[in-house]
């Protein structure tokens, strides 16, 4: 049981890794190397940004979001997990990078902010018993996190937040597109008048 989770402990360990050889060993030399929007040579910070963090404070308020939210999608299906990164990083990054205003954005909000809107949809594009329930879980513990997509003029990236919650929502109608969950099946009239003993395990 604990093996699906070894996805999402190890992209939060890689996260502290980075800001450990960042800060001790380069001073913080790597934070330039974040989403620069609509600079061709950032481009590539698109993947790294989500594991740069420009502090302490900063790397630990995103660790235990990181940890719930990319669990229970762990707890779902750790292929699913690792689709949803993926596509995730990519989709919040290149929209931040398309969108956002003049500076290095890193860290992995967006990434926090895709996987709550991924989940806290799944309700609406599945219907199912158990993304509602989900889907409930994840809004009563972070639908706080809402307010991180208002626009302000602090050093916080909400750009990236607001990229990260459309792409988790996109992501989950395209989820539920291509991998519907199984409905129940209905039995046939002739099926449920055949005896107890033939019917199939």
């Amino acid at each position: 049981m604990l093996k699906r989770f070894i996805p999402i402990v190890t992209l939060v360990a890689l996260c502290w890794l980075v800001f450990g050889i960042n800060n001790l060993l380069w001073h913080g030399h790597l934070d330039q190397y974040g989403v620069i929007p609509r600079h061709l040579g950032s481009l590539p910070g698109i993947i790294w940004a989500p594991f740069l963090h420009g502090s302490f404070k900063h790397l630990l308020a995103n660790t235990l979001p990181l940890l719930i939210l990319g669990g229970i999608i762990c707890a779902r299906n750790k292929t699913e997990f690792g689709m949803i990164t993926v596509a995730g990083t990519v989709l919040t990054g290149g929209l931040t990078w398309l969108f956002a205003r003049h500076a290095s954005h890193i860290g992995a909000s967006g990434l926090i902010f895709c996987f709550f809107g991924y989940i806290a949809s799944l309700a609406y594009f599945r219907r199912t018993f158990g993304t509602l329930v989900l889907s409930a879980l994840c809004v009563l513990l972070y639908g706080g996190m809402i307010k991180g997509i208002v626009p302000t003029s602090t050093p916080i990236s909400w750009e990236s937040h607001l990229a990260g919650l459309v792409s988790g929502i996109a992501l989950a109608w395209l989820s539920s597109k291509l991998n519907p969950e199984h409905e129940p099946t209905e039995l046939k009239p002739t099926e449920l008048a055949e005896p107890i003993g033939k019917m199939n395990r």
